[in-house]
């Protein structure tokens, strides 16, 4: 039983959604973090109920299923978030990733050189660390190193798109809910490494040869201070066994179909345990206030976002995308889905995508999840990698994303041209 979207109740569900969605867009300018108008979006229920309560009180099974459905889904996103963030702010209080850093910086690579290292190092660490992660490590590098204000743009343009290369495995908040929605397999993401890390190569040689080769020869950079850049002791321990915790996670998942959410619950076990033992050896490390690190804000922000979009699910709203399917190729919806990704932020337009429930092969799966990850490139706001790098640098903003846009279209593009390859011409997968 669906309500009539165009009825006073379905305008309503829109509109709730529609004013949290441009409060969101314009979080900076604002000032506002977006959880809120997200958490203010769920009020759409209080809608729905009161439509049942006053003209069908039937239906209030329905509505009651269409929440234990909601709850369900939320449950493995936030879970598998909650758990991988521990991970990491484990392997944070180590000095693991400043350590990294330090190395980086200690390698005397030059501006070129740190620019191509910070954007591989993104690409190839985002899949497991998530893409807002990633940006924050290797965007505080070129903070720490960059003396120019448009070496600093450039960068972490750069780490912004190779974070959101991560599509191939869980590095976005797309991967995951596709994943977890059961549309596609970690095996079948897998298959996205070709389409995901060409795409940001082409796009990175892009961006060198037509803005940083510009630049010139002046000093762009400078070896910041490694004092505070050495791993702390047990360091080294635990980040092997945070790296065969994720691995582990990860053939639980594809061969004993262990869901991906519990499997890495088992490994946070797994590290957590560890920490416990450095600690019995007279190891000081507060990995209890570490475990409290998660990013609540934007577990929130999930938690009200999937909300409102299955509440414009049960007034009807969505029919319309699985319809778009019905009369338009698969493959150009799935590109319509990822520009809309740039300008209201990937994981509402993936949520509402999922819900609308369209009946897609493996091939268009894994392109809807590709599309929409690096769709949230385009625009600086689209993706949690490209507002963590406006926090990070006050000055790289909408307008500053938006010149690089032409090179930002050559990754978005140059992906789906080899996915196209793979996929549709030679038929790998």
């Amino acid at each position: 039983m669906v309500i009539d979207p165009f009825s006073l109740t379905g305008l309503l569900v829109l509109a709730i959604f529609l004013i949290g969605m441009t409060l969101i867009v314009f979080e900076a300018q604002l000032e506002m973090d977006k959880f809120k108008p997200a958490m203010f979006m769920m009020s759409g229920l209080i809608v729905i109920g009161a439509h049942y309560a006053l003209t069908d009180p039937n239906g209030f099974q329905y509505f009651l299923h269409a929440q234990s459905e909601t709850k369900g889904e939320l449950f493995g996103l936030i879970a598998f978030m909650a758990f991988m963030w521990m991970v990491v702010e484990l392997l944070n209080e180590r000095n693991v990733f400043t350590a990294l850093n330090g190395y980086l910086m200690g390698k005397g690579l030059g501006a070129r050189g740190m620019f191509w290292a910070t954007g591989a190092l993104s690409a190839l660490l985002s899949p497991f660390l998530n893409n807002i992660t990633t940006a924050m490590i290797f965007g505080k590098t070129v903070k720490n190193i960059s003396v120019n204000q448009r070496y600093t743009h450039i960068a972490l343009c750069n780490i912004v798109i190779a974070s959101n290369s991560g599509v191939w495995f869980l590095g976005t908040s797309t991967s995951l809910m596709v994943v977890l929605a059961g549309k596609i397999s970690i095996a079948g993401l897998l298959l996205l490494i070709p389409s995901a890390l060409i795409g940001w190569l082409i796009f990175a040689a892009a961006l060198h040869f037509f803005y940083l080769r510009k630049l010139s020869d002046e000093q762009l950079i400078h070896i910041a201070d490694q004092s505070e850049t050495a791993l702390k002791p047990g360091g080294a321990g635990l980040a092997v066994v945070g790296f065969f915790a994720v691995v582990g996670a990860v053939l639980c998942n594809v061969f004993l179909r262990v869901s991906i959410e519990f499997a890495i619950g088992i490994g946070l076990g797994m590290v957590a345990i560890y920490a416990w033992w450095l600690i019995r050896k007279g190891i000081e490390m507060p990995w209890q206030d570490q475990l409290q690190k998660v990013e609540w804000n934007a577990l929130l922000f999930f938690i009200g976002i999937i909300t409102a979009v299955s509440c414009l699910n049960h007034v009807g709203w969505l029919s319309y995308i699985s319809r778009l399917f019905e009369i338009m190729h698969p493959t150009s919806v799935n590109m319509i889905l990822g520009v809309a990704s740039g300008v209201m932020d990937n994981v509402p337009v993936e949520a509402a995508a999922l819900m609308s429930n369209p009946q897609l092969g493996l091939d268009q799966w894994a392109l809807n999840a590709l599309m929409v990850g690096i769709g949230g490139s385009l625009t600086v706001v689209g993706s949690a990698a490209g507002v963590m790098a406006m926090s990070l640098d006050k000055t790289y903003s909408f307008g500053v994303h938006m010149k690089f846009l032409p090179v930002i279209l050559l990754n978005f593009f140059g992906s789906l041209g080899i996915w196209y390859i793979q996929f549709q011409v030679f038929g790998l997968y």
